[in-house]
């Protein structure tokens, strides 16, 4: 089974969701907002939303009682805010293992793409142990919101992180190294008249783990960009609210790092992400 879904360039006229489903007799094709924007430069998305897309790409071809265990997306180059074609199939199969694929283009070439490892899970007993800290968490109160900086390019224009998301930090600050722990979630939908999924929302906030984590200040003119993502997961995740609590480290002369983040919602932790980073000056 093959999943085929195209966006167009970007619209002048911002529609309040990430992304807009065209009309019927178009096909499956998409426009991403100015809400996509990343913030390293203007004409490229944040990591978040075009991971939450291929999440949505993967999601649409799941069969009966399977459950995404693992997703892999691979930030290739960055994302244009541009015409892009997304492809989804299911690459083997077994009784209860699977792996779907996922793929965006842009203009011919592969800007990101996904791998999911898909399971077909049963019933099982309650544990005879569980770690402590799987528990319930509240949702921080609106007083914790914090507002990002604007990064790179700040040109006072709309980007994800500041204009799309809200964060309700608990520990660490975007302003200071360190590690952090923020509850993210949209404040729009990721398709237009579509309601956005767990995994789609645990996507679009799992990108933060190194920015709430930096281990560079904004003054140093260092900042380290993810070229992936990948999460493991033990069950569904649920929104809108996403729990990331990330820790970064860098290692000495290679110019390379890794954030790791656990990753839960309202109900307790629901899984683990890792981010390989490279370091950029500006």
């Amino acid at each position: 089974m093959t999943l085929d879904l195209v966006g167009v360039a970007s619209a002048t006229v911002s529609t309040m969701a990430l992304f807009t489903r065209e009309s019927p007799g178009a096909g499956n094709t998409f426009t991403p907002s100015v809400h996509t924007t990343g913030p390293w430069r203007p004409d490229a998305q944040h990591g978040g939303p075009p991971s939450a897309l291929l999440g949505y790409a993967t999601e649409q071809i799941l069969e009966p009682d399977e459950t995404i265990a693992r997703i892999t997306i691979e930030l290739v180059r960055p994302v244009p805010t541009e015409r892009l074609l997304i492809n989804a199939q299911r690459t083997r199969s077994s009784r209860r293992v699977a792996g779907i694929n996922a793929t965006l283009v842009h203009d011919g070439g592969i800007v990101a793409r996904s791998a999911a490892l898909v399971l077909r899970g049963s019933h099982l007993p309650k544990p005879r142990w569980s770690p402590e800290r799987d528990q319930a968490w509240a949702v921080p109160s609106p007083d914790s919101v914090i507002q990002p900086p604007s990064f790179v390019h700040g040109d006072g224009g709309i980007t994800y992180h500041q204009h799309a998301v809200e964060h309700r930090m608990t520990h660490g600050g975007f302003g200071e190294a360190g590690p952090g722990t923020s509850w993210v979630s949209l404040l729009m939908p990721l398709i237009d008249g579509e309601e956005t999924s767990g995994l789609c929302a645990l996507l679009a906030a799992a990108d933060f783990g190194s920015g709430i984590s930096a281990v560079y200040e904004s003054d140093d003119g260092v900042g380290l960009i993810n070229a992936d993502v990948s999460i493991a997961l033990a069950r569904p995740p649920l929104g809108p609210w996403i729990r990331v609590e990330s820790e970064t480290t860098v290692g000495p002369g290679t110019g390379l790092g890794l954030a790791v983040a656990e990753l839960g919602d309202h109900l307790g932790p629901v899984g683990v992400a890792t981010q390989s980073l490279l370091g950029i000056t500006f």
